[in-house]
């Protein structure tokens, strides 16, 4: 289409420019998937516990799920983490209830795969053997209780056990019961006494008396992932690097020191850390969930460490929730109310942040600085050619007349391009002249997959 202009010269303005770099830079600024973020609920029809509010946790989820549904931000997410202490403790007196509770608020939910990485109050309430109840996408005994899936091609998500390796996590008397008393009763005096005495661990008062630092995290209600699981982790991360893929790993305890309290850690924090450490580049994010105030770090490869607030430690009308979004080049945390805990995160919540590369060791402010850096250049070099590209027909116009070719002029030749060449501006034909398109192969639909390969069944789709 076009427009008469004085003189009675027409010009067609040539959309295609503009409307193809306004679907690229739309595309461009569309994460790959987005997953909601929350962690301790801990719910229970009872009154507040201080500084817990039960019933205030399910609140939380409440605003958070219509967050999650609604916000233009970051509507609509792929899945939602819950990493952990769904329900308290006093919960276990009227199971029924607190679970239809919680039950529908997440039924309310556009996307309802929750993928749920259970922590010591689940199983104080639930026991080792009813924790499905609220993380139903967890593979049920005998097999193992941690597993991958892929929200999109080239990324999987790591669901751990943190209690593997505890006194919750298994029944009284079975051997891995036995070893995870063993493991405290080494590492803690006051439980070692404990335990030879033949004391209930878990009822100590004050077990970790005298105990400072990151020995804290061996606390009777604390846990590791294990040998087993250890392995399982490696072998998903070297599968990920051999397939050029990035992982996100979601465990209720964290592996990174001075990013939680201690108590918040894992019993094998060091040997976890390590792993993420032995594929360079691969994992983006741990994210977990043990710590009620909350933290963030980076460790040396440049791995960020989130650990999120307690939705049951909230003051009133408080909130703690957010979403994670992850594009070609970086993540984006999008977090609600609460900021994190002040000792280990002074500045709040980082907002931008940049993948780890790999094979390289990146220092935690420089890592952090470079994502910033390449957002705001990407926004401006966008802005930029937003402003130029609608000024193309005025270009054209006040260069028609040099552009224009002269009566006498011939047109360009139309002899055949050099065999293997392409016309730069067109599309490359077939034999027959009908354009061909390069192939396309879909993405793999989103497949769970447990320990050893085995395959988990998610409501909802990916």
């Amino acid at each position: 289409s076009g427009r008469a202009l004085g003189g009675g010269e027409v010009f067609s303005m040539d959309l295609d420019a503009y409307s193809s770099f306004v679907a690229l830079d739309v595309e461009a600024s569309k994460p790959l998937f987005t997953a909601g973020l929350i962690a301790g609920t801990q719910y229970a029809d009872t009154e507040d516990a201080p500084p817990r509010r039960p019933r205030h946790g399910l609140e939380v989820l409440k605003r958070g799920v219509q967050f999650w549904d609604t916000s233009s931000l970051v509507a609509p997410v792929s899945f939602v983490a819950h990493l952990g202490d769904v329900l308290a403790p006093e919960a276990a007196g009227a199971l029924a209830g607190a679970l239809a509770s919680y039950g529908e608020v997440v039924a309310r939910c556009k996307r309802p795969q929750f993928h749920v990485a259970c922590g010591s109050s689940d199983l104080l309430a639930l026991g080792p053997k009813g924790v499905g109840a609220v993380a139903p996408l967890r593979p049920a005994p005998p097999a193992a209780s941690y597993y991958a899936f892929a929200p999109v091609a080239g990324w999987r998500v790591l669901v751990l056990d943190a209690s593997a390796v505890s006194l919750l996590g298994h029944e009284p008397g079975s051997a891995a019961h036995s070893q995870a008393v063993s493991l405290l009763a080494q590492a803690v005096p006051a439980v070692s006494v404990a335990a030879t005495a033949g004391t209930d661990l878990l009822s100590l008062p004050d077990p970790l008396a005298g105990v400072e630092g990151a020995a804290r995290r061996f606390h009777p209600r604390g846990g590791g992932l294990g040998e087993a699981q250890l392995g399982w982790l490696r072998e998903q991360l070297s599968l990920a690097e051999a397939a050029s893929e990035r992982a996100l790993v979601l465990c209720h305890r964290s592996c990174l020191r001075d990013s939680c309290v201690p108590e918040a850690l894992l019993f094998d924090c060091d040997a976890a850390l390590a792993a993420l450490g032995s594929y360079a580049g691969v994992t983006a994010a741990w994210i977990s969930g043990a710590d009620p105030a909350g933290g963030y770090g980076r460790d040396t490869h440049g791995v960020h460490h989130v650990a999120l607030c307690s939705a049951a430690h909230c003051a009133v009308n408080e909130d703690a929730f957010g979403a994670l979004q992850v594009f070609d080049g970086h993540l984006a945390l999008r977090m609600v109310g609460r900021q994190p805990s002040p000792a280990t995160r002074p500045q709040g919540w980082p907002e931008t942040l940049a993948l780890p590369k790999s094979g390289k060791l990146i220092a935690a402010p420089a890592g952090e600085g470079s994502g910033v850096f390449f957002f705001f250049v990407s926004m401006w070099m966008a802005v930029l050619q937003t402003l130029l590209v609608p000024m193309e027909p005025l270009f054209r116009l006040l260069t028609s007349k040099e552009d224009s070719p002269s009566p006498d002029s011939k047109p360009p030749s139309e002899e055949p391009h050099a065999a293997g060449s392409v016309a730069l501006g067109r599309v490359p034909t077939s034999g027959a002249g009908t354009r061909t398109a390069p192939p396309q192969t879909p993405p793999p639909p989103c497949g769970c997959r447990g320990a050893g390969g085995r395959d988990v069944r998610c409501r909802g789709g990916a």
